[in-house]
C-alpha cells in the first residue's frame, strides 16, 4: 500500500512538472537554490546581528547611564581639561616673579618692559603679553628664553630680535616678546 501511495504522489508530481514546462522547472530549481543560499549564509548572520545588537544596546545603556549620572561627554571633558591647564589670571605676579628670577639666574639684565593684559580669541582665555628688553651674551639670552619656556608652562615665545652694536663685544641687546596665557576668572 505504501508503494501505491508513493507511485500516486510521483505520478502527480510528474503531471505538475509537465504542466509547468521547462521554464517552470527552471524557476523551481532557482527557488530551491535561493533557499539553500539563504539557509547557508543568512541564518549564521542572524547570530552575528543579534550579538551586535546586544553590544550596541549595552553601549547605549552605558552612555545613557553616564549622562544620567552627571558625567560629561568625552569632548567636553577634554575641553575642560584643556582650559584647566591655564593658570588663573590673578597668578600673573607669580609668573612675572619667576621670569625675573630666571633672568637673574641666567645672568641677563632685564630693563623695564611693556606689559599688557588682553582677551585672547577664546572668551575663556586671557593673554598677558610682555615685551622685555634683555642684555647679556647670546648664550645667556638663549638660556633665559629656554628656561622661561620650560618653567612657565603657559608661556609662548612670540618674537626675539637681537642686536649687537660692536663686533668685538660679546654683549647682545635683545627684545623678547612673551605671552602667558591665563584662564579667565
Amino acid at each position: 500500500m505504501a508503494k501505491l501511495s508513493d507511485a500516486l504522489r510521483l505520478g502527480r508530481l510528474r503531471e505538475e512538472l509537465e504542466r509547468l514546462g521547462w521554464p517552470g522547472v527552471v524557476g523551481l530549481g532557482l527557488l530551491a537554490f535561493a533557499a539553500m543560499i539563504a539557509v547557508s549564509t543568512l541564518l549564521p548572520l542572524r547570530g552575528e546581528v543579534a550579538r551586535l545588537r546586544d553590544a550596541a544596546d549595552a553601549l547605549q545603556h552605558r552612555v545613557g547611564g553616564a549622562d544620567r549620572a552627571g558625567a560629561r561627554p568625552p569632548a567636553q571633558e577634554q575641553l575642560a581639561t584643556f582650559y584647566a591647564f591655564f593658570p588663573p589670571p590673578d597668578s600673573s605676579p607669580d609668573w612675572l616673579g619667576r621670569i625675573h628670577s630666571i633672568a637673574q639666574a641666567k645672568g641677563v639684565q632685564l630693563a623695564s618692559g611693556e606689559y599688557r593684559l588682553e582677551r585672547a580669541a577664546s572668551p575663556r582665555l586671557r593673554r598677558y603679553q610682555m615685551t622685555l628688553p634683555v642684555q647679556g651674551t647670546y648664550a645667556q639670552i638663549r638660556g633665559f628664553v629656554g628656561a622661561v619656556l620650560e618653567q612657565v608652562p603657559a608661556a609662548v615665545l612670540e618674537e626675539v630680535s637681537l642686536k649687537r652694536e660692536n663686533v668685538e663685544t660679546q654683549r647682545v641687546e635683545a627684545r623678547v616678546r612673551l605671552t602667558i596665557y591665563l584662564g579667565s576668572a
